[in-house]
């Protein structure tokens, strides 16, 4: 009776001990996920401003030159992922700023300097929930590859996630810029 005692507390403490290492674990990988949600929601929002200061701008260019540029035109975001989104606001971006330079008679005014050193501060913003966002990406990828954690994020359907510069790190595409 007295083995039959011994081997229930062993089986009691090891189970105990699997269950608050799980649970350590999934606390874990439930962390990096949710604050790569931040990053995501940081990022949505720091995206849709830049498209509202841009549509700004292309009226202002559009009002003070004979360009009637139509950089918008036609342009879904709601069909795009974010880092399609950035890379297109980020082309827009240096179209202006080069229209500005070539016309800088006609946008040399507080309107314009305004809107470009607002997109400044919300690209700045961006890039940092950028950077936080791969930080942690990194941080979930690592956690989901390694034992045990890896069958703990297998069991809650955790998959790894791609970093914000929409590359996979783990394909066979040679061509995109790896770390």
């Amino acid at each position: 009776m007295e083995k039959l005692t011994i081997i229930i507390f062993t089986l009691i403490a090891v189970g105990g001990l699997l269950g608050i290492a799980y649970i350590a674990i999934y606390n874990r990988l439930q962390k990096y996920t949710i604050r790569i949600k931040e990053a995501e929601s940081e990022i949505d929002e720091t995206l849709r401003k830049r498209y509202d200061l841009l549509v700004s701008m292309e009226t202002l260019i559009n009002s003070n030159t004979d360009l009637n540029q139509r950089n918008f035109e036609g342009f879904e975001t709601d069909k795009m992922s974010n880092f399609d989104v950035d890379r297109k606001l980020s082309k827009i971006k240096e179209i202006f700023k080069m229209i500005g330079a070539d016309y800088p008679d006609k946008l040399d005014n507080e309107n314009f300097r305004n809107l470009m050193i607002e997109i400044k501060i919300i690209e700045e913003k961006s890039d940092a929930a950028k950077a936080y966002y791969n930080k942690y990406t990194t941080s979930l990828n690592m956690l989901i590859k390694r034992f045990p954690s890896n069958i703990i994020a297998s069991i809650c359907h955790i998959e790894e996630r791609s970093y914000f510069d929409n590359k996979n790190m783990n394909d066979k595409d040679i061509l995109d810029f790896k770390l």
